[in-house]
């Protein structure tokens, strides 16, 4: 429960900030409790500040109430540096705003932008975001830049270091500064001198140490993240311009960046890579200190995988190598990249490289290829090694990473003693990856910490790896990762005890108070890496592998309202762990009874988390299956029927749908907004669909949709259109049944079957309950009759909406040839076709089994060849409508959908287009323009194609 003191606290922040952004419940402080690493704390008050007045107002109440504050992007740290178990700030959704600068040459990024999109943003122009972690799909500016994260082609020049130009910096009482303001500088030398005073004075102590000062420099000549920058000292003099370096890496103790300006990096016009197998692991590192030696300006990136990281990846969902199979334990692999600006620099980089890596002891052949598939597949493998390593570890296990960095010239040696270090602590499954060009490695190992023996072996480990790095090899215990809970014991190990007490000193004078991220970089205790752990019992075979490293967020419609699927799954775990333990039986009543909502009412179970997720992890199929297994005999009872008596339902739903249009007709849609809104609060017992503006009329008969034609395709009208005709705003604008026929004789193809006999369904709405049995019946009735019609599956058959296509061909039979309408236009209709660019500007939604399927081409291309202008709304994925929840659950529907006008409407869109008739109340509802299925569009521009003589 909370604390006196910080009850009182979050009742001051609900003002300062939303009540609905300031969270002390149970769930949400489990949920927010997690992040990649292998920690976990429990938050007592969760914020998700809007804006930096927000931020500032917080700051400065905690300050007053001396309470500790940790801050947070998206949750990919694996130090702990991003878990709080007092008060935590979360800058991600709401902190998405860019500007370019420069034509490119820099950027304006506010802390939520995922590093990603910083490069999509950029490459148009010629420039690349400097840093490039691993995680840079999922990892925010705000994250990267506060770790100093690095990644595979940025070392230690092209860092957040090197690269930051200016930043806005919110400090612990709230002070703003803004370090590119010459007026900002005024007004924070006159508010707070002292902060400029102590880091001037911290200068001066070093620089008139040379052997200091030596230190620090050639400390920085490799990666090192380990406590804070101190060559912010040594390369500036500058008080502000120290302090906005010191921030870089502060990993949140300093202060809070709210806005950080970058330089960007001229973005190479050519590239090849090559997966370079060596073998052994020795060849493979010595072959990367004569490269750094004497070819560095032409290799770029040099990624090691060893034999236990390649024997990951062969077992993953990625393509490999089938001799991946049969190679023995000392092969080695090595991802080099190397970059130029023209074809011949890149040719001459590669035949350099090449001539060096044949001197120590090739497996197989190099071979650089230039082929963007093959590249994209060969790097997505080398940025998924730490997730899938994590899964091949036995069930009920943490996953450990560590990142060191060793000198470059003592790197065979060093490595082969990391590895021997690992082995002799029983860690036989230890993983040796990552950026071997910079000396940087990560160690991964399973970690049983469910016992002391256990929890004593690590530290074992633990301490006689800082004596190999930080004594032996005079390394770095963090390279890129940031110090973090998991190595700030060790922090004056590296360091010393002088430099150390500078870094003490800093820490002073930027946060007297030392309420900011306490304990991360500055700690007394020398245990804190060996406590804290974050149990991970098991909860289902479909998510026991997820080691919550939360690349799957972003894809997630609900993360933001209720729960991501990394959420769902840490939250399930604490709940198994208080269930085994006996422990908190009041906060695991609070979370049984907040968990059916939060975790699997408002769960899309659209499987978009999977296409994030290394491992192809399917959360939503996770939940799927706890809803059948939680679903009573009554709810069991009613799928039963529902799939048995469909057909005699269908005509229910339709005159439902014609009472309603006589409601719309005498109170509008917002009084029948306002009396469904009332009607589910009511307790009626079943829960009453949201209605609102983008609900459909009831569907008029369907003409006879027989056609003639050369080609024969069977046409499948989703069920809804059997229910559902078009929503006011599309009353104008033909049915997508209607569309079919038309195109079917415009493009002279002949319908054999164009009707859908009542009560056949593809059993997708059983599926999505959890009632796998009614659904698979309700394929297998279906396929049936669609053999029968298309002659045991020797024509094509389209289906009218993309996610019943989809159920049926992944669980119907495999004779049936499906085509969803997207497909079936571009492969039968577009060629027999002439087609005219509407002038109108469009919106097109690519539905989730688009997006999963890969076929968003195909419904772009037809909108791209139909309109002049396409528009595909960038922060929109999921619609959140997933066949009838968002109907249930309107407010899944809204906010997945809460920026779509600004992105259509507002930009002057006129229609949209998409691929399922269910979704397409909710876009129209909510983009306040209409849409339709993408056929009536491809009608709507085309004729017959005139017959040549």
């Amino acid at each position: 429960m909370l604390q006196a003191n910080l009850s009182v606290l979050a009742d001051k922040l609900s003002l300062a900030l939303h009540q609905d952004r300031v969270y002390t419940d149970n769930l949400r402080r489990v949920a927010w409790g997690t992040d990649a690493s292998f920690y976990q704390k429990r938050p007592q008050v969760v914020l998700h500040p809007e804006n930096e007045a927000e931020v500032a107002n917080a700051l400065t109440l905690c300050h007053e109430a001396k309470t500790p504050v940790t801050f947070r992007a998206a949750g990919t740290a694996l130090c702990g540096q991003a878990l709080s178990d007092s008060v935590l700030m979360v800058a991600g959704q709401h902190w998405t705003d860019y500007e370019v600068l420069d034509d490119g040459a820099r950027i304006k990024l506010q802390p939520g932008v995922i590093g990603a999109k910083v490069n999509q943003i950029l490459a148009p122009l010629g420039w690349k975001f400097g840093p490039d972690p691993a995680t840079i799909t999922s990892a925010m500016v705000g994250g990267i830049v506060a770790n100093n994260a690095s990644g595979m082609n940025c070392g230690t020049h092209h860092n957040s270091y090197r690269l930051i130009d200016s930043a806005r910096i919110i400090l612990a009482d709230g002070t703003v500064l803004d370090t590119g303001c010459e007026e900002s500088r005024k007004q924070f030398a006159m508010k707070r001198p002292e902060v400029l005073e102590g880091l001037a004075e911290i200068r001066d102590t070093i620089m008139a140490d040379e052997a200091m000062v030596a230190r620090i420099k050639r400390k920085y000549s490799i990666k090192n993240v380990t406590g804070f920058g101190m060559n912010s000292f040594v390369d500036y003099s500058d008080p502000f311009d120290i302090l906005l370096r010191l921030m870089v890496g502060s990993e949140g103790t300093l202060g809070f960046l709210s806005e950080v300006t970058m330089k960007s990096v001229v973005k190479p016009t050519h590239s090849a890579s090559a997966m370079v197998y060596f073998d052994s692991l020795k060849g493979a590192c010595e072959a990367i200190v004569e490269l750094r030696q004497d070819a560095f300006d032409e290799t770029n990136a040099a990624e090691l995988l060893d034999n236990f990281a390649l024997k990951a990846v062969a077992a993953s969902k990625y393509q490999t190598p089938e001799f991946l199979a049969d190679i023995h334990k000392d092969v080695t692999a090595v991802l080099f990249e190397t970059f130029g600006m023209s074809q011949e620099q890149v040719e001459a980089n590669i035949a350099k490289m090449s001539g060096i890596m044949a001197k120590h002891g090739l497996y197989r052949e190099v071979e650089f290829t230039q082929d963007t598939a093959e590249i994209t597949n060969m790097w997505a493998i080398r940025k998924a090694v730490f997730p899938l390593a994590g899964s091949m570890r036995p069930a009920g296990t943490s996953c450990v990473i560590e990142d060191v960095a060793f000198p470059i010239e003592v790197l065979p040696q060093a490595t082969l003693d990391l590895q021997a270090l690992s082995f002799a602590h029983g860690y036989s499954d230890a993983v040796i990856y990552g950026h071997a060009l910079e000396g940087n490695y990560h160690v991964i190992f399973s970690q049983n910490f469910g016992t002391q023996e256990e929890i004593d072996r690590f530290d074992r480990f633990m301490q006689e790896m800082v004596e190999l790095v930080a004594v032996k090899y005079d390394g770095s215990l963090k390279a890129e990762h940031g110090t973090g809970f998991g190595m700030a014991s060790f922090v004056e190990k590296e360091w010393g005890s002088e430099i150390y007490a500078l870094m003490n000193r800093v820490k002073q004078v930027m946060d007297p108070a030392g309420i900011l991220n306490p304990g991360v970089i500055i700690n007394d205790d020398p245990n804190c890496h060996a406590e804290g752990f974050k149990p991970l019992p098991k909860i289902h075979d479909i998510v026991d592998k997820c080691i919550e490293c939360g690349f799957c967020e972003q894809h997630c419609v609900a993360h933001g309202l209720t729960l991501s699927p990394r959420q769902r799954t840490a939250v399930a775990r604490v709940m198994k762990t208080l269930e085994t333990t006996g422990q908190e039986p009041e906060v695991l009543a609070d979370l049984k009874k907040q968990y059916p909502y939060f975790a699997l009412e408002t769960c899309a179970g659209d499987g978009l988390c999977q296409s994030g997720c290394p491992m192809g992890i399917d959360t939503g199929k996770y939940v799927k299956a706890v809803r059948a297994e939680i679903a009573t005999d009554g709810e069991k009872k009613l799928a039963k029927f529902t799939a048995e008596k469909f057909g005699t339902l269908e005509p229910v739903a339709r005159f439902a749908l014609g009472a309603t249009d006589v409601a719309r007709a005498v109170i509008g849609d917002k009084g029948l907004t306002a009396v469904t809104k009332v009607a589910r609060k009511l307790p009626l017992g079943m829960p009453v669909p949201q209605w609102s503006e983008g609900m459909p009329s009831r569907a008029k008969a369907l003409p006879e949709l027989r056609t003639e034609g050369d080609t024969k395709v069977v046409y499948f009208p989703a069920c809804v259109h059997s229910m559902f005709g078009n929503s006011p705003k599309a009353k104008d604008q033909p049915s997508a049944p209607v569309a079919v026929k038309s195109l079917f004789e415009k493009a002279g193809v002949e319908m054999v079957s164009g009707h859908k006999p009542k009560g056949l369904c593809c059993g997708q709405p059983w599926e999505s309950n959890g009632h796998n049995d009614q659904a698979d019946a309700k394929t297998d009735e279906l396929c049936a009759w669609l053999l029968e019609v298309s002659n045991n599956g020797e024509y094509p058959i389209v289906v009218e909406t993309t996610t019943c296509m989809e159920r049926v061909q992944r669980k119907g039979d495999k004779r049936l040839n499906i085509l969803g309408p997207e497909e079936f236009a571009m492969q039968y209709l577009v060629d027999k076709l002439e087609i005219s660019k509407i002038e109108d500007k469009i919106a097109v939604h690519p539905t989730c089994t688009c997006r999963k399927l890969g076929i968003v081409g195909d419904l772009v291309g037809i909108a791209e060849l139909c309109a002049n202008e396409v528009v595909v709304p960038e922060k929109v994925g999921c619609c959140g409508m997933a066949g009838n929840r968002g109907m249930n659950h309107p407010e899944l529907n809204e906010h997945a959908l809460r920026h779509l006008k600004e992105e259509t409407k507002d930009q002057g869109c006129t229609s949209g287009y998409s691929v399922s008739a269910t979704c397409e109340v909710g876009l129209t509802t909510y983009s306040g323009i209409p849409y339709n299925n993408i056929l009536t569009l491809l009608d709507r521009a085309s004729k017959p194609k005139a017959k040549s003589h």
